[in-house]
């Protein structure tokens, strides 16, 4: 996160301090949300800003890249402009062109050139679709003492750059459609070249936080998401496997959006499957259905339980964290697990204790009361504290097994096993 000094001047990436500009360009963000770092980006970026450095960014579509450099703009108040060099983009287009109007003959600066005079920075996106003209140009504007020569215009005028013009690019890996690899006389004329990774599965769900709030990032299926979008990034990675494709964090954000009013697979089409082939559609319907979660669930979100009095029969909880020693009597078989419901608690702990592992789901279907007696199952008045309850765990590694959570403070782990609780809404 960016650290603004107390006169405002500078902004601190770390140990990196970028100058604040005065921000009365047009083109200066005026908002941009908290930019969730990873690999270390924003700090990079800050090095060729304070440095006049050019800088390429290379990642997956929808990695941060262009996010990242908003984000700093719009923290040190530069005008930022933005050109994607899609094949139909020309080299006018940067630099600028002649028009006629009925007094005769205009010059109109291009967007390259207008940056450059006004000390604006420029993104230009998918460098590696551009046709060769447009990297012909690019290639005089980077070098050390880089200037533009207007040979259109009758005067041939130079522009050379502001000292606040700073130049950026990304790209797409090489196997994207329509992108070619970089000539090496270009490429090396880019000082800095950051390689924008995924992020990790806590970035990602701290990223989607950051858009859509804590409610949404908590959801199960924006946990379950995550972990698909990860399984196609690795699965793309392995030849073998013949998936070409990958979930990236503006896909999830999209999908997310869309769960509110449609079920999770039909929200993840729309927002993602439909854009692929056939065969690649159906291969992520596949994988899909192993991930996400019912209609149901689709919006579900975890509310932490404050204390054991909160804990209601019939409701559904799920279990955060890796806790061990957390269940007792664990069991596949409902007859034994009810008969353990009809008896007495000191005999349910005698079975010993079991391990309760992360994102078990389960359902609470009685409770045991502290001066509870055996004719008594469910809710007694005057009974005192809720030490335990029985329940039926309905997704998760024990998916189908009931069990037993003992929550009564004198017990032993009960502070971890109740932190660990989480309501499912």
């Amino acid at each position: 996160m960016a650290e603004k000094s107390k006169e405002s001047k500078t902004v601190k990436y770390g140990k990196i301090e970028v100058p604040v500009n005065d921000g009365q360009s047009q083109y200066t963000p005026k908002t941009a949300g908290k930019f969730i770092d990873h690999e270390d980006i924003l700090k990079t970026l800050a090095v060729g800003v304070r440095d006049n450095l050019p800088i390429l960014l290379i990642g997956e579509s929808g990695t941060g890249k262009t996010s990242a450099i908003r984000y700093l703009a719009n923290q040190t108040g530069n005008g930022l402009r933005r050109v994607n060099l899609n094949g139909g983009t020309t080299a006018d287009e940067l630099v600028g062109r002649l028009l006629i109007n009925d007094k005769g003959t205009y010059w109109v600066d291009g967007v390259l050139t207008e940056a450059m005079r006004k000390g604006e920075w420029i993104v230009l996106d998918e460098i590696n679709a551009a046709l060769p003209e447009v990297l012909f140009v690019l290639q005089s504007v980077l070098d050390d003492d880089g200037y533009l020569v207007l040979t259109e215009k009758d005067d041939k005028e130079i522009v050379h750059k502001h000292k606040d013009f700073r130049l950026f690019a990304t790209c797409n890996p090489p196997d994207y459609a329509g992108t070619k690899e970089l000539n090496k006389a270009l490429l090396s004329r880019f000082a800095i070249c950051i390689h924008a990774d995924f992020p990790n599965e806590k970035t990602e769900l701290e990223i989607i936080e950051n858009h859509l709030g804590n409610a949404v990032a908590k959801s199960e299926l924006a946990i379950k998401l995550v972990a698909l979008a990860n399984k196609t990034r690795s699965d793309k990675e392995i030849p073998s496997t013949g998936v070409t494709y990958a979930l990236n964090t503006r896909d999830i954000l999209n999908t997310l959006k869309l769960a509110e009013n449609a079920d999770p697979m039909e929200s993840l089409l729309l927002a993602f499957g439909n854009k692929l082939e056939k065969e690649d559609k159906s291969s992520l319907k596949t994988t899909a259905r192993l991930y996400l979660p019912t209609k149901k669930k689709a919006n579900a979100t975890r509310a932490i339980v404050s204390s054991i009095d909160k804990l209601e029969i019939g409701a559904s909880y799920v279990l955060d964290n890796d806790v061990h020693n957390a269940y007792f009597a664990m069991t596949s078989d409902k007859d034994a697990y009810e008969k353990m419901v009809a008896g007495k608690i000191a005999e349910v702990i005698g079975y010993g204790r079991q391990d309760a592992i992360k994102n078990d789901e389960f359902t609470i279907e009685a409770f045991f009361w502290e001066n509870q007696d055996e004719s008594s199952k469910t809710e007694i008045k005057n009974a005192g504290s809720k030490i335990g309850s029985a329940i039926k765990i309905t997704s998760g590694p024990n998916k189908g097994k009931y069990g037993f959570i003992m929550h009564h403070i004198d017990l032993d782990n009960t502070a971890n096993i109740i932190n660990s609780i989480y309501e499912i809404k």
